[in-house]
């Protein structure tokens, strides 16, 4: 095995397998009680949470604006704030935050979900979306740092003390008391040494990655008298009857149309369905279809989906104005700034969240914030779903699933937490994301104020002061 230095010249690379860097010193800028890495739904409130509770707060996003797969990926909606019995199991700051977007006219609230795969549903005008939860963070006091990809941590033994980011400045280095990774890939908890529960992350042991995107000039009467004439072809929660005049329309569906197109070659994705979010007020529609299986932790793989993904995109679009009443004039109007990810590396957290702990509603002494949507995974290659599994109530996710086993200092929050698949396949689900990051950024603030590691702090407390603040717990006796 050979290396070469940097600093030489005249090296021939092709011969050598390491590059060896001379050695420098990273800057550290500023000191922190609370660094969030990821400005993501989880991240955004994780850092607002902080904030509030006195802590003076960073975050670091590597991208160039703040609101994760709702903004970047044109999330269809944002769901799992009421379970299925109708109880609302998601409050405080993320429920705060959709009452800022009524209020911009970014959303509608909370509207019934037409396909009754859950009760509620808030679809979001993705780029008033980003505006809004920016304002949110910097009214709280919140310091930003945008295309700042986090590539290093610093350490003081077990215990993460801040993290070294990279962007148009430089490297340089930033302290903290405590550490609240929400990149969804656990990007922080990987270079802290952290261990994890999936030690695969390959094509075929996690859900694929897709590309969301939108269409304009959609007749959307003209759209629902096709899928009333044929109405066992949707799942239907309601009467397509109730669906017109709506200025909101979901539909889940559009099966034999997806199956003739990939028979006559026009698509190279065989879909049993697709999920459609319409707006019909504005003619436009957010489409849930395009799937690829890679590692989304490896970049050249993440790079191959960039370019199968969005040749999907066209090929769908293609196939609304061919195959779909309604939509033979459509266009695409955008589509996703990035590949979007479902699952990726779960951490090895104190406690793990557990599939039956879904199933069966479990309580948990150190409940901190709860779940309660359907278990909805993804089949890596196949042409549909491989589960979507109804929950029959709320459950607890603990706040040992924030925190990494072996690891101070730092806590996750978003689709790493410490679950197994099943579970995170619920759990990942932005409403859910956003009570991880206002419970995890109050135990971030809590313990950097005690001085005291974050899974060393009173539960009780902690429990005291997020129901306080409206979040919603619902913990064992």
């Amino acid at each position: 095995m050979t290396s070469a230095r940097a600093s030489e010249r005249s090296v021939d690379v092709s011969s050598i397998d390491y590059i060896e860097e001379p050695p420098r010193r990273t800057r550290r800028v500023s000191d922190y009680e609370v660094i969030v890495a990821g400005g993501g739904t989880a991240g955004v409130i994780a850092a607002v949470a902080a904030a509030r509770n006195g802590a003076r707060t960073l975050l670091v996003e590597r991208g160039g604006f703040l609101g994760g797969h709702i903004a970047s990926q044109l999330l269809e909606h944002s769901a799992g704030w009421f379970d299925a019995r109708g109880q609302r199991i998601v409050g405080g700051l993320p429920q705060e935050l959709v009452e800022r977007l009524v209020a911009a006219g970014a959303s509608p609230g909370h509207v019934r979900d037409d396909t009754g795969y859950t009760l509620s549903r808030v679809p979001v005008n993705h780029e008033l979306f980003k505006s809004v939860v920016t304002a949110l963070c910097h009214e709280a006091g919140v310091d930003l740092l945008m295309f700042s990809p986090v590539v290093e941590v610093l350490r003081d033994g077990a215990s993460v003390t801040g993290v070294i980011v990279e962007n148009k400045s430089g490297r340089t280095a930033y302290a903290a008391r405590a550490v609240v990774d929400c990149t969804g890939d656990a990007d922080v908890a990987e270079r802290a040494g952290c261990r994890f529960l999936s030690t695969r992350t390959d094509a075929d042991s996690t859900q694929p990655v897709s590309l969301l995107f939108k269409l304009g000039g959609i007749d959307h009467a003209r759209l629902l008298d096709h899928v009333e004439a044929h109405a066992d072809d949707y799942r239907l929660g309601v009467p397509v009857s109730a669906l017109r005049g709506e200025a909101h329309v979901n539909l889940w569906g559009f099966g034999p149309e997806l199956r003739r197109a990939h028979a006559d070659g026009m698509v190279s994705l065989a879909r049993n369905e697709l999920h459609y979010s319409g707006w019909a007020l504005t003619g436009e529609a957010v489409i849930n279809v395009t799937r690829c299986a890679v590692d989304a932790t490896r970049a050249e793989e993440m790079g191959r989906a960039e370019v199968v993904l969005r040749r999907q995109v066209q090929e769908f679009a293609e196939f609304f104005r061919r195959y779909v009443p309604g939509a033979e004039r459509c266009f695409l109007s955008a589509s996703a700034s990035c590949v979007g990810v479902r699952e990726s590396r779960r951490i090895q957290g104190r406690t793990v969240l557990a599939d039956d702990d879904v199933r069966q509603g479990r309580r948990f002494p150190d409940g901190v914030l709860r779940g309660g949507f359907p278990i909805d995974s993804h089949d890596p290659k196949g042409a549909s779903l491989d589960s979507a599994e109804h929950v029959a109530g709320g459950y607890d996710i603990p706040l040992g699933a924030l925190l990494p086993s072996g690891v101070d200092g730092l806590l996750v929050a978003g689709r790493c937490i410490s679950a197994e698949r099943k579970a995170l396949a619920s759990a990942r689900i932005s409403g859910t994301c956003m009570a991880m990051g206002q419970a995890a950024g109050t135990a971030a603030a809590l313990a950097a104020a005690g001085r005291c590691a974050p899974g060393a702090l009173d539960v009780a407390r902690l429990q005291a002061t997020l129901a306080a603040q409206g979040a919603i717990l619902g913990t064992a006796a």
